[in-house]
């Protein structure tokens, strides 16, 4: 669950932002067949099924199309099937019912740990919707960590508790069951007022951290391919077969990116060897599919 960072908000963002934006419109065009295909039931689609080449090189589905299974709630043992559910192919976040709050159905996550590993995924985003890919996530972080994220965001959980009247979101649980890592932003660049904040909120970013050098993202609505390499220190972002973003775990850029950002009080942000990969609740609609991943040798 993300907060409104008003302090990052501004002019000179929203035209950086824009730029990139508008610069889409140069790249090629990309194969689109898979996504007008409708998955049935009565066995596993064709999107499920890998091919020899894939399996020779390593690969392996992270999700069956037909279950959750493998998947299951952010420090909870079960799969949040009130409000993420398995429907034609995809797990899909359901869009929010009646009163309920934001983020708090929770992000869902790999049962599996992962280290050093390729992951590929398709993903259709609803109109005005903010979503994200975690990965190196812990469920065994500092407490530390949730009272230092609780302290940055105190004046918006103020606010939110005046408006709601719930004020039992003042207190530092209230990030209890929110992965807190590096995030693959994935959001309606066109619709969503957080991506007009800068670049570092549009889809393929480091969350808060790193912006994309191009912005390759389909409008909401269609389904969109990305990548995400991870070996040793170095991790790549790619969208819809380019390669918008890389950075080195330990480069200093990205240590200064952290100590000026929402994670700066994270002792260790961003630095475990392996951890949980999670689809985040960020109360919008979104749908993930072919999902899935190898794991790599060891790298600096």
């Amino acid at each position: 669950m993300r907060l409104q960072d008003d302090r990052r908000s501004g002019a000179n963002w929203r035209i950086t932002a824009l730029s990139l934006l508008l610069g889409c419109i140069s790249f090629p065009a990309i194969d689109r067949g898979a996504d007008t295909k409708k998955e049935t039931g009565g066995g596993p689609s064709p999107l499920y099924a890998l091919a020899e080449s894939e399996k020779a090189d390593g690969w392996r589905l992270l999700f069956d199309g037909k279950t959750p299974q493998g998947w299951r709630g952010f420090r909870r043992q079960e799969f949040p099937s009130h409000c993420w559910a398995v429907e034609e192919g995809c797990l899909r976040r359901l869009p929010p019912q009646g009163s309920e709050t934001a983020g708090r159905c929770g992000d869902i996550i790999t049962v599996e740990n992962f280290g050093n590993f390729e992951l590929k995924f398709e993903w259709c985003i609803s109109t005005g919707s903010n979503s994200g890919v975690k990965y190196l996530i812990s469920e065994d972080r500092p407490p530390s960590w949730e009272r230092a994220y609780f302290e940055y965001h105190y004046a918006d959980l103020q606010r939110e508790a005046r408006e709601t009247g719930d004020a039992s979101i003042l207190t530092p649980d209230r990030f209890k069951y929110t992965p807190m890592g590096f995030e693959f932003q994935l959001i309606d660049d066109r619709g969503n007022e957080d991506a007009f904040s800068g670049p570092m909120r549009i889809t393929g970013a480091l969350y808060d951290l790193l912006g994309p050098s191009q912005s390759p993202g389909r409008p909401a609505g269609q389904f969109n391919q990305a990548r995400i390499l991870v070996r040793g220190m170095h991790v790549e972002h790619w969208v819809n077969g380019v390669k918008v973003l890389e950075f080195e775990r330990n480069s200093q850029k990205l240590r200064d990116r952290i100590a000026q950002s929402k994670f700066a009080n994270l002792k260790g942000f961003g630095m475990l060897k392996q951890g949980h990969i999670a689809l985040q609740d960020h109360d919008g609609e979104v749908r993930f599919r072919n999902i899935k991943i190898r794991e790599l040798k060891a790298g600096n």
